[in-house]
């Protein structure tokens, strides 16, 4: 009796452990066939806009001049504007040291700064607030407020972000748009890319253009906009990237 109860406890067990066994394969099949991919790579979509081509319009500036040094408070700019429809409509925008666009409707202001060292970058839009992309379209300036130092010298190129702004509150359904200058550099020439990170999303661009990003979930996004070499060398000025809040409701 307890012989035959020994042999059919022993072939419990062993169907047990084949039971078991099988179970664990269909699991690490199951894992291997459907492995796990961050949601924003399943869902964001990249696509872009068309902006106006402006060739013929162009923007100068005489004040400040290159480096030109300021006492805390108000710095004048001096815009000229030609062959483009400038005033309240089609105003001036400008982004300093990486901060939000500001846009202005006369081509003579000041604003105020404080002590540092500062880079400003003007440029036209379209009807839209797409930033022009022709040359002649923007320009750049560094400038010096009190006792500062002058951004180090150097030739390489940065990048000007338009849109998205910092804190930027978008509709679910809404694209977010990026976009971009490229200046003091060409992307084919100079094998230059753009790379988009939004958490685990990456997507790189060898053309400045302006893009849409759909498929944003709710809640808060950093978008990160990054200037590379295609050769994998690092630029290593402080504009070669830009970062951005983003709130989807």
């Amino acid at each position: 009796m307890r012989i035959g109860l020994l042999a059919l406890t022993t072939v419990f067990l062993l169907f047990s452990c084949e039971r078991s066994t099988s179970k664990m394969e269909d699991e690490v099949d199951k894992e291997t066939e459907d492995p796990l991919v961050p949601e924003t790579e399943k869902v964001l979509k990249v696509g872009t806009l068309t902006v106006d081509s402006s060739p013929d319009a162009s923007l100068e500036l005489y004040r400040p001049l290159g480096n030109e040094q300021f006492e805390p408070g108000k710095v004048p700019f001096e815009f000229n504007i030609k062959n483009y429809r400038f005033g309240k409509e089609n105003p001036i925008s400008m982004v300093v040291n990486s901060g939000n666009p500001v846009s202005y409707s006369q081509a003579i202001f000041s604003k105020e700064f404080n002590t540092g060292t500062y880079r400003a970058v003007a440029f036209l839009t379209d009807r839209r607030g797409l930033a022009l992309k022709e040359y002649g379209n923007y320009v750049d300036r560094d400038f010096l407020v009190g006792n500062s130092r002058p951004i180090p010298a150097g030739d390489e190129p940065y990048i000007m972000l338009n849109l998205p702004r910092d804190g930027q509150e978008l509709a679910k359904d809404e694209q977010l748009i990026v976009d971009f200058l490229v200046i003091g550099g060409e992307m084919e020439a100079d094998q230059l890319e753009i790379e988009i990170e939004i958490g685990d999303f990456k997507h790189k661009t060898s053309q400045m253009e302006t893009l849409t990003i759909e498929g944003l979930n709710e809640g808060e996004h950093v978008l990160y906009v990054h200037l590379l070499r295609k050769d994998g060398k690092s630029l290593v000025n402080i504009f070669s990237s830009v970062r951005r809040l983003v709130i989807v409701k």
